[in-house]
């Protein structure tokens, strides 16, 4: 393959001009005939969806008026009713305030029920409804008198949603695609009319007739029409009838139904999917009615001649594809091996051992390479000198001290404040001798926090002995801190700014520091809080000596996890927090 991407590489450089220029023309004529090929076939597809829709819109309309026939028969028959005196009669009396009429009612209802859905066969059953409540329902078959009981035990009929519809329409009929009072696995639906006294208007009751789905077998007749995937339906787009039954839209679906809860989705969803839809509006049932046919089936007319053309276009598009492949390979591969190192080096892993290759795009990433790596090994000198300068300026600082000669001199004054009987001379020695020993740590950058906490108290005895009691120590450190260790000369220096600085300026007495240590997932946190005069300007913190030393040297020992910050209120204090990694304390150990 390598010596393949060679000879191409050869051959190309050898060609004239006039070569390059037709192999380039026979590419991009390739690439035309494929993208002809491509929309001839997507055209002629839709092309022939349109004539489908077209020609089947007049099917649709033929069906709707034969529907709209149906109905209107049923309308009729409801609109009889209201020239029955009989039935009036009983509808406009004032009925006692319960869910049954009276038994000589109920004979007058049962001869007037019985005659009109005898006059059509797919009325299965009625029901009327006085506007008082009283029910009398009339059904073909005698098994679904047991349903309407719910009516007559515990539901309001008068309060169901298709009430207030039928009332809004004053009297016109409303037509449902599903029984409104009760389930009959969907093989009905209702017709629901609001009843008004022909005379002077005023409103008698309701009627409602449930009819069998099968009366729409006539309008639609066989239905494939030699198609195979052909469907039609009826569907209720009317938001004001599905307010109790939303998931029963669908009012009727003529065809295998097996794929009918696909075509509902595809349907409803309204965007191009597997299938092609066609609809008239029905406007006696307020419908859409709707032709359905799968687009794969629509389109097998033209698949011939996809197929030819695709077989032609893939052959040329192979070919084409791997040529462009292999040159636009050979052209971007530096450049991706370059991107690749680029985001290595951007995602942390700074050296790059990455070889390049000659080409004028390899040559830079060479240099880049050389270039990385280079400041890579400065900044790694860099960081060294720095630790190591720091080490060496606080070993001077230690240096500067001569501990035998210190400690011997301090021993002979306590012995000496003794003999004279000067107990408070001896005390303030003794601890300052004790803070120099700890403050030295026999030359270790790690102390005990048990050790820097006893070298804060012989320091702030010092300064109650000086100041003469004026200042008060509460120590909080959680007893697992103790054995710990951190950096040397942290803390201490924190507690002595607090007393410089923020408790010696404060007239009176109540002068008090508050020290804190508590254990936090992974991370000491010490808090060293004092009441003293507060800090004016935060942004003077860092200009001082001691305050830019402890964030140094806590940045370089510890790294980004350790850190130092203030929170003052000038006249009321200040708040040192202090963070210190436990991981860190075991690599310096």
């Amino acid at each position: 393959m390598k010596r393949w991407k060679l000879w191409l590489e050869e051959m190309w450089k050898k060609r004239s001009i006039k070569n390059q220029i037709l192999i380039s023309m026979l590419i991009c004529l390739i690439l035309a005939v494929a993208l002809v090929g491509s929309m001839t076939f997507i055209f002629s597809k839709r092309t022939m969806e349109r004539n489908y829709q077209n020609s089947h819109r007049y099917n649709l309309e033929v069906s709707g008026s034969i529907i709209d026939i149906q109905l209107q028969n049923i309308v009729d028959l409801s609109r009889t009713l209201l020239n029955n005196q009989n039935f009036k009669k009983i509808m406009t009396k004032k009925q006692k305030k319960s869910t049954y009429f009276s038994s000589r009612d109920d004979v007058v209802l049962n001869h007037t029920l019985r005659d009109l859905t005898e006059q059509n066969k797919y009325i299965q059953s009625a029901v009327t409804i006085h506007k008082r409540g009283n029910i009398y329902f009339y059904s073909k078959l005698t098994l679904q008198n047991g349903k309407m009981l719910k009516y007559h035990k515990n539901e309001d009929i008068l309060a169901m949603d298709w009430v207030g519809v039928a009332d809004r329409e004053m009297g016109k009929e409303v037509f449902y695609g599903y029984n409104v009072l009760f389930d009959d696995n969907n093989e009905t639906f209702s017709m629901v009319k609001a009843l008004k006294n022909t005379e002077h208007g005023e409103d008698m009751g309701y009627v409602v007739f449930n009819i069998k789905k099968s009366m729409f077998l006539s309008a639609f007749g066989k239905g494939d029409e030699g198609y195979v995937t052909n469907r039609y339906m009826i569907f209720d787009k009317n938001e004001n009838r599905s307010v109790s039954r939303p998931d029963w839209n669908l009012v009727y679906f003529h065809g295998g139904t097996d794929v009918k809860q696909e075509v509902l989705e595809d349907y409803i969803s309204g965007e191009t999917g597997k299938y092609l839809f066609s609809e008239v509006h029905n406007e006696k049932g307020d419908w859409e009615v709707v032709n359905v046919i799968a687009r794969e089936e629509l389109s097998r007319d033209s698949n011939y001649i996809a197929w030819i053309s695709m077989l032609v276009c893939m052959g040329m598009l192979i070919i084409c594809c791997l040529f462009v492949n292999g040159i636009s390979k050979v052209i971007t591969f530096p450049l991706e091996q370059l991107k690749k190192n680029i985001d290595v080096v951007s995602k942390g892993t700074f050296r790059i051992e990455e070889e390049f290759d000659e080409t004028e795009i390899g040559k830079i990433g060479t240099q880049f390479k050389n270039t990385v790596n280079n400041n890579l090994d400065l900044h790694e000198k860099l960081l060294h000198s720095e630790i190591k300068e720091k080490e060496a300026e606080l070993l001077l600082l230690q240096s500067q001290i001569n501990p035998h000669f210190l400690y011997n001199t301090l021993d002979s004054l306590y012995f000496m404040a003794i003999i004279k009987h000067a107990d408070e001379i001896a005390d303030m020695v003794l601890a300052l001798s004790d803070t120099f020993k700890l403050s030295l740590n026999r030359g270790e950058k790690l102390i005990e926090v048990g050790a820097e906490i006893e070298k804060i108290k012989a320091y702030m005895k010092l300064q109650n002995m000086r100041y003469h009691n004026r200042f008060e120590l509460k120590i909080e450190i959680e007893e697992s801190l103790i054995s710990r260790k951190i950096l040397t000369f942290i803390l201490q220096p924190v507690v002595e700014n607090a007393v410089y600085h923020g408790l010696e300026p404060k007239l009176g007495g109540g002068c008090s520091i508050h020290l804190s240590g508590c254990l936090d997932g992974e991370v000491m946190v010490f808090k060293i809080k004092d009441n003293g005069v507060g800090i004016v300007d935060m942004n003077l913190l860092d200009e001082g000596y001691g305050v830019k030393n402890i964030r140094e040297r806590l940045s370089l020992f510890y790294g980004d996890q350790a850190g130092i910050c203030f929170e003052s209120e000038a006249g009321a204090g200040t708040e040192v927090t202090v963070r210190v990694p436990l991981y860190a304390e075991k690599e310096g150990e």
